[in-house]
């Protein structure tokens, strides 16, 4: 493993940071609401970290693989962590919960008169599925009218059935983020199938 980082690590760990900010939020509307304030006996604050340092500090260079990849399942298990707890308490706060990841998304939302293409990147630079070498998303079908993928990896489910969850209630949540960053784009994402999607 070369001990050199490059555009692909500087490009996962923004993936990462940006659901470190949407763990953020999440908690943040758990505060503003008065929910509990500890999950699993964890303090909510204890889901998220506080600062994000340069990637040059967290990165262990003898080994970039293995840093990143425990960087993805510690971020991907906190939220699940978080998201399936409130949820056990009070099943009717995933309503609330979308609608902040919708703001999110719309606070991450891509530039009216983007291309399809740049829509398309725009989406794939900010959403996590695992490590490049997962290779979770495939396109099956692109035109300049139609950008048609699929998720033939699920790299989160795993995460939420481990605290009890429904892997489908990351997918839910995926797609009103997706939705916020399209709005007013001109662009729209429309679910074609089990993991599979078309954007126009």
């Amino acid at each position: 493993m070369s001990a050199v980082l490059g555009p692909i690590h500087q490009w996962m760990y923004k993936k990462v940071l940006t659901r470190e900010e949407l763990i953020g939020q999440i908690i943040n509307t758990a505060e503003d609401n008065n929910w509990e304030t500890a999950i699993n006996g964890k303090p909510l604050k204890s889901f998220t970290r506080e600062t994000f340092p340069p990637i040059e500090e967290v990165i262990d260079l003898s080994n970039i693989h293995y840093s990143l990849s425990s960087l993805i399942q510690g971020v991907e298990n906190r939220y699940a962590e978080l998201i399936v707890g409130l949820l056990h308490r009070d099943g009717s706060r995933f309503d609330l919960i979308k609608d902040m990841v919708h703001s999110f998304g719309l606070d991450n939302r891509i530039c009216e008169g983007s291309t399809l293409q740049e829509a398309f990147q725009a989406i794939n630079d900010i959403l996590l599925d695992g490590m490049p070498c997962d290779r979770a998303m495939n396109i099956t079908g692109s035109s300049e009218k139609c950008i048609a993928f699929s998720y033939v990896s699920d790299t989160h489910t795993e995460y939420w059935k481990k605290y009890g969850g429904d892997g489908d209630d990351f997918y839910t949540l995926r797609l009103a983020f997706i939705e916020g960053m399209l709005e007013n784009s001109g662009h729209r994402l429309q679910v074609v199938g089990d993991r599979m999607y078309e954007l126009h």
